[in-house]
C-alpha cells in the first residue's frame, strides 16, 4: 500500500531531498514550510507519518506535536533535529514522538524509520477504528475487574462475606489480588466507616512481631520508651488484614487464636489484657493444608480463620479477563502520567493472552506500565512486551511429553532400588531427596539465595525450607 507522509521543516533544500527519496521509494508526500503550514496539512489530510523539524521558525517543532496529535492522531511523529542530544530524544519520548532523526539525514536511515513508523501508524488507525465502539468502562469496583466464571464466583463470595462479620481466609498466588479483595470486603461491610489495618506478616522481623501485632508498654524492651498500640489497637472496631499468614512463627500463632476466641489482646510487657473488637481477614500464598503437616501451622488457627474461604484464580485461569484488565491499567496510567489514552494491537493482545503469567495480574499490571514508558508512538506493540513474548520460558506443565519422562525416571530408580539389597523402607526418602534437593538449589539460584522468596516460589514457610536446606546441606 502507498503511505503517506508530511514533511514539515522550514529548509526548502532538505524538504526536495525528502521528499525525492521518499516518493522514489512509493511513499505520497506532502510538504510543509512552517508550524502554521504543518497545521493546515493535517486539518485538510490524514497523514501515516509526519517528519517534523525542530526548528520551524515560526514556532518550536517539539511543541507542534500535542497539535498533530489532536488532529492526526494515529500519525506517527519523527522529529528532525540538527543537534543529536540526549535532552532533545528525552523531550521528544515525552511528547509521544514516534523517533527522531538526526541531520545530515542518512537516506538509508530515513527509509528504515519510516517504514516502521508507517507500518505501526497503519496499526495504530485500524485497532483505534475497530475499538471505537468496544471502549471498556473501568469496573464500579475499582481494579477487581474480570467477567470470567472463575471471578463472578469470587465477586458473589465477596458480596456475602461483606454483609456477615465472620473472619475470611483468602487464598490465592502472589499477585492475584488478595489484598484488593480484603478492601472491597471492608469497604461494602458495616465496619467501612473504621479503620482497615494493613499487616504484611512477611515483612516484619521475627523479633518484632508480637510488639507490631498487639502493642507493648513502656520498658517491655530496650528501645520501649513508651506505651505503644499495636495493629490490633489501632484496627479497634475496624478490620484488620493479615497477609501472607503463613509466615507466622508458631507462638504468635498461638497468640492470635487467642485473640480469635475471646477478643483480647496483652501488649508486649504488660499483665493485663485489652478487649478488642476486629474483624480479622487473613491471606495466603501457601497451601496451609502442607504447612499444617510440616507443623509449621496451627491446625486449630487454620480452621478458625477458614470461616469464609475465598480462593483467588491465577490469571493463567482467567485469560478471558486480560483485554479487559489491559485496557483498565492503560486508562490508569494514562491518567496518571497525564498523556493521551495509547492503544494495543490485537496482534499483541493475543501474545499477551498466550503467555502464561507467573506473577498473575500485578505482573500484567507492571509489563503495561514498563511498555508504556518505553512507547514512543501512540499505540503498544508486540515489541513493548519483548521481555514477555520474545523471551518467555517454555513452561514444562504445558510439555506433552513431561508425564512420561517422570514416569521412566522413577520406574528407573524403583528398579534399581528393588534390585539392591536394601531391606526396604527408605524409597520414598530416597526419591523425595533426589527431586526435592535439585528443586531447592535450582529456585535459590533463580532468585539468587533470596530465601523468602524461594520460600514464595515453593509455596512453602521459610522455616521449612531452613530445615530442608540444612538436611540436605544445601548452602
Amino acid at each position: 500500500m502507498s503511505y503517506s507522509v508530511l514533511i514539515a521543516d522550514d529548509d526548502h533544500s532538505l524538504r526536495l531531498v525528502l521528499s525525492a527519496a521518499l516518493e522514489k521509494a512509493g511513499y505520497q508526500t506532502v510538504k510543509a514550510k512552517n508550524g502554521q503550514d504543518a497545521i493546515t496539512s493535517v486539518q485538510q489530510d490524514e497523514f501515516d507519518v509526519i517528519l517534523l523539524d525542530i526548528f520551524l521558525g515560526d514556532v518550536d517543532g517539539l511543541e507542534l506535536i500535542e497539535s498533530l496529535q489532536k488532529c492526526n492522531p494515529s500519525a506517527a511523529i519523527i522529529v528532525i533535529t540538527g543537534h543529536g542530544t540526549t535532552q532533545t530524544a528525552i523531550e521528544a519520548a515525552k511528547r509521544r514522538a514516534y523517533s527522531y532523526l538526526t541531520k545530515p539525514v542518512d537516506k538509508e536511515e530515513l527509509l528504515n524509520i519510516v517504514a516502521r513508523a508507517a507500518t505501526a501508524a497503519t496499526i495504530t488507525k485500524e485497532e483505534s477504528e475497530s475499538k471505537a465502539a468496544h471502549t471498556s468502562q473501568i469496573d464500579a469496583q475499582g481494579r477487581m475487574v474480570g467477567q470470567s466464571p472463575a471471578m463472578q464466583t469470587v465477586y458473589q463470595i465477596i458480596g456475602r462475606a461483606a454483609v456477615s462479620d465472620e473472619t475470611v481466609l483468602i487464598m490465592g498466588e502472589s499477585g492475584t489480588g488478595k489484598e484488593l479483595v480484603s478492601e472491597l470486603i471492608h469497604k461494602n461491610s458495616p465496619r467501612s466507616e473504621n479503620p482497615f489495618i494493613v499487616v504484611d506478616c512477611s515483612a516484619i522481623p521475627p523479633s518484632l512481631i508480637e510488639s507490631t501485632l498487639f502493642g507493648h508498654v513502656k520498658g517491655a524492651f530496650t528501645d520501649a520508651h513508651a506505651d505503644r498500640k499495636g495493629k490490633f489497637e489501632q484496627a479497634d472496631s475496624g478490620t484488620i488484614f493479615l497477609d501472607e499468614v503463613g509466615e507466622l512463627p508458631i507462638d504468635i500463632q498461638m497468640k492470635l487464636l487467642r485473640v480469635l476466641q475471646e477478643r483480647e489482646i496483652e501488649p508486649v510487657g504488660s499483665n493485663e489484657t485489652r478487649q478488642v473488637d476486629v474483624r480479622i481477614i487473613a491471606a495466603t500464598n501457601q497451601k496451609l493444608n502442607n504447612a499444617i503437616t510440616q507443623k509449621t501451622f496451627r491446625d486449630d488457627l487454620y480452621y478458625r480463620l477458614n470461616v469464609v474461604p475465598i480462593s483467588l484464580p491465577p490469571l493463567r485461569e482467567r485469560k478471558e479477563d486480560i483485554p479487559q484488565l489491559i485496557d483498565l491499567f492503560t486508562n490508569q496510567f494514562a491518567q496518571e502520567y497525564q498523556i493521551p489514552k495509547i492503544s494495543i494491537s490485537s496482534d499483541t493482545i493475543d501474545k499477551l493472552i498466550a503467555y502464561h503469567w507467573p506473577g498473575n495480574v500485578r505482573e500484567l499490571e507492571n509489563a503495561i506500565k514498563r511498555a508504556l514508558v518505553m512507547c514512543s508512538g501512540q499505540m503498544l506493540l508486540t515489541e513493548h512486551f519483548s521481555q514477555l513474548i520474545e523471551k518467555e520460558p517454555e513452561n514444562p506443565l504445558e510439555s506433552q511429553n513431561i508425564d512420561q519422562q517422570v514416569y521412566a525416571l522413577l520406574q528407573q530408580q524403583v528398579s534399581l532400588y528393588l534390585e539392591s539389597e536394601t531391606d526396604g523402607g527408605e524409597l520414598h526418602a530416597e526419591i523425595r531427596e533426589t527431586y526435592e534437593k535439585p528443586l531447592f538449589e535450582i529456585v535459590l539460584q533463580h532468585t539468587e539465595g533470596n530465601r523468602s522468596k524461594a520460600s514464595e516460589i515453593l509455596g512453602i514457610n521459610r522455616n521449612t525450607l531452613h530445615t530442608k536446606l540444612n538436611e540436605y546441606g544445601i548452602k
